[in-house]
């Protein structure tokens, strides 16, 4: 059977989310930058998700933000912490800080969706799998950041919860280039479909 992108985005209900596009990980004077990450390639995404952006509005498809916020509570005192502590890890994302806020010009509205999350996954310890159930929504459609970090461990839970994924590939990058190719290709074996944003695009 064609797992046709085009028929999971047009024949089921999808929506487009966007993970992690944030100032700690994004802007210049972000943490990352700070920590010595080129930033540059996150930023060079801007542009493709906000026509994207524009696209979904224009055509009533529920735009998803997803958005990393750190506390000590939920840090915890496990595996999470240790390790990013013994690996040295940018202290990112804090709440109630600049760092956490979205960067540039990708902004929700009042009608968007904001799930806030603690670890690379959108779907643990938070309340999306029950919100896009009760959209009706069966198709996801990711853009952001980390490609084989966040993204990846969101689409791995999205389909083994049913739900169909499809990432754009011109519409996510990684801190570390020699991960990117081979978790689209994963993704693109086991978990979903990857298209680019002016085949997406074209679709509507």
């Amino acid at each position: 059977m064609n797992y046709d992108p085009r028929k999971l985005c047009i024949d089921k209900k999808s929506a487009l989310m966007i993970i992690d596009m944030q100032n700690d990980f994004v802007s210049d004077e972000g943490v990352f930058a700070i920590q010595g990450f080129d930033v540059a390639r996150y930023q060079a995404l801007e542009p493709t998700i906000l026509t994207m952006i524009e696209k979904a509005r224009s055509v009533k498809v529920p735009i998803i933000f997803v958005q990393m916020e750190h506390t000590d509570e939920n840090d915890g005192n496990g595996a999470w912490k240790e390790r990013r502590k013994a690996k040295n890890h940018p202290n990112s994302c804090r709440e109630n800080t600049w760092g956490v806020d979205f960067y540039g010009n990708i902004r929700p509205e009042k009608e968007d969706i904001i799930i806030k999350k603690h670890r690379y996954t959108a779907f643990i310890n938070t309340a999306l799998d029950p919100l896009l159930q009760s959209m009706g929504v069966e198709t996801l459609v990711v853009t952001g950041i980390n490609t084989n970090t966040c993204v990846e461990s969101t689409v791995r839970d999205a389909h083994h919860l049913d739900y169909h994924v499809i990432v754009i590939e011109d519409a996510t990058t990684a801190a570390f280039l020699d991960a990117y190719e081979p978790t689209l290709l994963n993704i693109k074996r086991h978990f979903g479909a990857v298209i680019d944003a002016k085949t997406w695009l074209a679709y509507y």
